[in-house]
């Protein structure tokens, strides 16, 4: 319970002070316990930090798992009403240092995640492309891309959400054409060598 009770203290402190350093000494305050009663349970910093991005993952965002791409909008649009009901939580994530070392761990869950829905629809595409794409669709489906469009562009989060469903559909259309295109190729040269191959067996 005192380890939970840290945990939540920390999250709070973030979301009040949105700040690059989150104090210590301001997170035992806000728990009620002594500061050396934190690192009696979290060894580091670090490891305060990753237990702080796994219970937003849990109990605040829900990140949402996901098989195919297709599924992004959707999830995105949903994140978004999330990203609505603790808004200073969401920008201290995006913008912030302790943010963003606090969502490091999440981020390269879901990348992953990415990597995976993505691999079938790039089988025929050269690597940088496949990067490429991979890297697009991760960072559209980000609080990074709701923070901005919000701040920089004055977008409601329903705005945000049309947005990147309109990116992301475009996106993954060009993918499917690339690939279908990378693979008539493929097949072609299979076709061309078994011709070379079958005359090469051919007699004069």
């Amino acid at each position: 319970m005192t380890r939970q009770r840290i945990v939540a203290a920390f999250v709070e402190t973030l979301e009040d002070e949105a700040a690059d350093d989150i104090s210590m000494a301001a997170v035992a305050k806000r728990a009620k316990v002594a500061e050396r009663t934190i690192y009696r349970h979290f060894k580091t910093r670090a490891e305060l930090f990753a237990a702080a991005g796994e219970w937003i993952e849990n109990n605040v965002f829900s990140y949402i798992p996901f098989t195919s791409p297709d599924e992004l909008p959707d999830i995105f649009r949903k994140l978004c009403k999330r990203f609505d009901r603790h808004p200073h939580l969401a920008r201290a994530i995006a913008m912030t240092r302790a943010g963003r070392r606090v969502r490091a761990g999440f981020r390269r869950h879901l990348i992953e995640q990415h990597r995976k829905a993505m691999a079938p629809l790039v089988l025929h595409l050269p690597a940088k492309e496949v990067r490429q794409a991979e890297a697009l669709a991760s960072y559209l489906n980000n609080v990074l891309a709701w923070n901005a469009m919000r701040e920089d562009f004055g977008m409601s989060s329903t705005d945000v959400a049309d947005a990147i469903e309109w990116a992301l559909t475009t996106l993954l259309k060009d993918v499917r054409q690339r690939d279908a295109a990378g693979a008539a190729r493929t097949g072609k040269a299979g076709k061309s060598s078994r011709k070379r191959a079958t005359a090469a067996k051919e007699p004069a």
